[in-house]
């Protein structure tokens, strides 16, 4: 029986009897079904399944989610939910697949069918693995940017607490993947395990940039990651820099000439893309059978007008009553951005004095993310792979400024507002 024959048995469930659950469900599983044969057939592995021998070699795994939610103010959106509901934002379908050459030797690929229309559906990442020791690892092709805690498994929401991780922390202002290599080395001390990564590789895609997306190709990307484990206790620790930017952003790039032609070079370079984004992590976790603490804390420097100057941290604790678990969240963000002075003179020329207040426009107007919040959740396990969860987010940015909501319809919204969120999650 194939894999895909096999799913609907999950959805026999009545929690999963909604005609909007079920409607999402069979749009991801038809763009999954068009994806997995065209990768069978590229990568030449569907004699596999006529070989004992070769079928022994590859492994099939997947995960999905179906997730409701909408925001309780019709004056703006957020995370791309308005006032109504909707299944579309964060609702995917996911297969995955590993290929055993040696027990050294493997590929990993991943293709990923997402509802929403701001993210693309396909092949998420596809990579060599080689494992010469039991203490060295090596990744080669496309692969996630392990810069966040949960970075490796974003997508697999049955691995973490909330339906939706932190925005002031995961918000998408570094790349999700990158092309490229990297190295771990893994070694015990007594009853402590650590584990250091480095990794290097180039980005060539979309940037989310205030509601709007952005090409974008990046030439470096490196950085370099500590991880310690001891009984209930994980660290980790990260420095990511990427550089060599390249970015079509073309009214900026026509402004930035202009205003060199005039005579103001520095201000027309801090509208290009020539710059470094330089990013800090840390992260701390206990987790015992009965409850859970944890938080994280992010920094991004950056020199480019694109990406914003950015501190922000999360603090979660949790309770575990099997099958169900309670947590509640607590998470801020603040950002700013190192714009060049204004050196060009008012007062002494009309047409100067236009490029001065439309310099001072660009740098003024860029948006801010300064944004708290409070997330109530619950979630219950009502089978081994499968989890129902419920989540509410209390979202209070600042009046005047972005604070992460996608859209604002109405200039006098406050900027608070209610998340409400459900939904199902399983792995396969």
């Amino acid at each position: 029986m194939r894999l895909w024959q096999t799913l609907p048995e999950l959805f026999e469930h009545p929690l999963l009897q909604s005609e909007l659950l079920r409607s999402e469900y069979h749009k991801m599983l038809k763009t999954i079904k068009v994806s997995f044969f065209i990768v069978l057939a590229s990568v030449g592995i569907a004699p596999a399944f006529a070989s004992d021998s070769l079928s022994e070699r590859i492994e099939f795994s997947g995960f999905a989610r179906v997730i409701g939610g909408y925001l309780d103010d019709d004056r703006a959106s957020y995370d791309a939910y308005s006032s109504s509901l909707d299944f579309s934002q964060q609702s995917l379908f996911a297969l995955q697949s590993e290929f055993t050459f040696t027990d050294k030797l493997s590929v990993s690929g991943q293709l990923l069918a997402h509802s929403s229309d701001e993210r693309e559906s396909g092949l998420e990442w596809l990579y060599i693995n080689y494992e010469p020791t039991q203490n060295w690892r090596f990744k080669l092709g496309k692969i996630r940017t392990p810069f966040f805690r949960y970075s490796d498994i974003i997508d697999v929401g049955f691995t973490y607490p909330w339906i939706t991780p932190p925005q002031q922390v995961y918000s998408g202002f570094l790349f999700s993947n990158y092309e490229g290599l990297t190295a771990t080395y893994r070694l015990s001390i007594d009853s402590v395990n650590l584990e250091f990564e480095a990794y290097k590789g180039s980005y060539e895609g979309e940037f989310s940039r205030a509601g709007e997306e952005v090409d974008i190709s990046v030439d470096e990307i490196q950085g370099l990651i500590f991880t310690l484990n001891r009984g209930n206790l994980n660290a980790r620790a990260t420095i990511f820099e990427s550089s060599d930017f390249f970015a079509d952003v073309p009214e900026f790039t026509q402004f930035a000439n202009a205003l060199e032609n005039a005579g103001f070079r520095e201000n027309a370079e801090s509208l290009r893309f020539n710059g470094k984004v330089r990013g800090y992590q840390t992260s701390i976790n206990y987790d015992t059978l009965d409850y859970f603490v944890s938080a994280e804390w992010v920094k991004i420097a950056s020199d480019l007008l694109v990406v914003p100057q950015l501190e922000s941290y999360y603090v979660s604790a949790g309770y575990n009553f099997h099958p169900f678990q309670i947590h509640i969240t607590y998470a801020s963000s603040n950002s700013s951005y190192d714009t060049a002075q204004n050196l060009i003179p008012k007062g002494v020329d009309p047409q100067l004095d236009q490029l001065s207040f439309v310099y001072d426009q660009v740098t003024g107007n860029l948006p801010l993310y300064n944004l708290n919040s409070v997330t109530l959740g619950a979630r219950w396990d009502f089978r081994h792979n499968m989890a129902a969860k419920a989540e509410v987010t209390f979202l209070d940015g600042k009046p005047g400024e972005n604070s992460y909501f996608s859209e604002i319809i109405d200039s006098d919204f406050d900027r608070k507002a209610a998340l409400y969120q459900f939904g199902v999650e399983w792995i396969f």
